[in-house]
């Protein structure tokens, strides 16, 4: 790929991952509202969006697998984006618990394609100068902040129950800027090379199952600020554009962060990084379990999600694509999405669910959380000093 194709491609994988935390900015916060605008119980809210969370969990590797067998990644890209939107158009159309169920189901089914072939995609792309990943990445923090910004304002507007149109109209730009991407080439292999280890033995591998034991720790403790923050510190007293003004700070400084994360990554061994990453973390918990009723402790609270998230994705991001040889790449990342982001997060929010009790047990939860990231730290100690890059790999 000469020069021109190179920036072009780099571009179109910028804007790709705007368009898809964009409409994730919709997704993930607003679905509870949506439903409880149906008319569905609590418990039924709670075992729909269950439902959602199984399959993203068991979606990313079965795209994978279906990727590595068909050689391609970006036609599996555009093939999730037309059939997520397909299915949120068809969601706008039914309300009782069973249709609802199925299409948000397919709905989740149908996303997880998106993002673990984007990343393979992506950092395939990038080759050598995979130091670029964090800024293209941070492309996505922006889609994620202008979206929050404006979707309550829509969803008051036109009505909760416009939630599904609304998706599938962000959906428009994703697949647009996905129909622009290239497929990136495939790693030369060396025939005198010997076979690479096999995906099931790599991933039994003591550094690997340590790496991703810290990840699923490490979203464990993020599940209750995902599912409660916004509710915990509007008990505290803080006005709504309080609350939206802090959640705003986190993500402005994961976007300062991918500034640099490139930098970072390659300067420092990601053993180290994952370690400092998931210390700051335990402590930003453990301060949030104390001192959330204090303004000016919120801030550095809300400041630390840099490392909390930015760095330590990058981080994580790049001993994925190290570890595994480049005919593994899709089948590794999904692993990693799947078990570590996707499962750490369903187990833990499934057991901040019990601990919370109606927010009387809110300083609690997040000292649960604040161990949980700190066992993250001990986990992360195990992974490998350093990771050699596989020759297939460094493409």
């Amino acid at each position: 790929m000469n020069q021109v194709a190179f920036h072009r491609q780099c571009r179109r994988l910028s804007w790709s991952y705007f368009g898809y935390f964009a409409v994730l900015a919709l997704l993930v916060p607003y679905l509870g509202f949506y439903l409880d605008a149906l008319g569905f119980s609590s418990r039924e809210i709670g075992e729909l969006i269950a439902i959602s969370t199984i399959c993203r969990v068991i979606g990313p590797p079965l795209w994978a697998a279906i990727a590595d067998r068909l050689g391609k990644l970006v036609p599996l890209i555009r093939f999730g984006v037309l059939s997520s939107l397909v299915m949120l158009v068809l969601l706008a159309q039914v309300n009782s618990y069973l249709a609802v169920a199925s299409l948000l189901g397919l709905v989740s089914l149908f996303w997880s394609a998106i993002l673990p072939q984007l990343e393979v995609v992506t950092l395939a792309s990038l080759g050598a100068e995979n130091h670029r990943y964090s800024r293209i990445r941070m492309a996505g923090s922006f889609g994620f902040i202008l979206v929050a910004l404006i979707t309550a304002e829509l969803l008051d507007l036109a009505g909760t129950e416009s939630f599904p149109i609304l998706g599938a109209i962000l959906l428009l730009p994703l697949l647009l800027a996905v129909s622009k991407l290239q497929e990136p080439e495939r790693a030369y292999q060396d025939p005198n090379q010997p076979i690479p280890e096999g995906f099931w033995r790599r991933i039994r591998r003591r550094p690997f199952v340590m790496f991703i034991a810290s990840t699923m720790l490490l979203q464990m403790s993020f599940a209750p600020f995902y599912a409660f923050f916004a509710l915990y510190l509007t008990q505290l007293g803080y006005a709504p554009i309080a609350v939206g003004a802090l959640i705003s700070l986190g993500v402005a400084a994961e976007v300062a962060m991918f500034f640099i994360a490139g930098r970072l990554v390659v300067q420092f061994t990601v053993r180290r990084l994952l370690m400092f990453c998931l210390a700051l973390t335990s402590l930003r918990w453990l301060a949030l379990a104390n001192f959330a009723d204090v303004l000016w402790w919120l801030i550095p609270i809300q400041l630390v999600h840099a490392f909390s998230f930015a760095l330590h994705h990058s981080a994580a991001m790049r001993y994925v694509h190290s570890y595994f040889p480049a005919d593994q790449h899709s089948r590794g990342q999904a692993f990693y999405l799947s078990v570590g982001f996707a499962g750490g997060g369903a187990l833990g929010a499934w057991i901040a669910g019990f601990l919370w009790q109606q927010g009387e047990g809110a300083e609690f939860t997040f000292t649960a959380a604040a161990i949980a990231a700190l066992l993250g730290l001990i986990a992360a100690m195990f992974i490998r000093e350093r990771v050699s890059l596989n020759p297939a790999s460094a493409n």
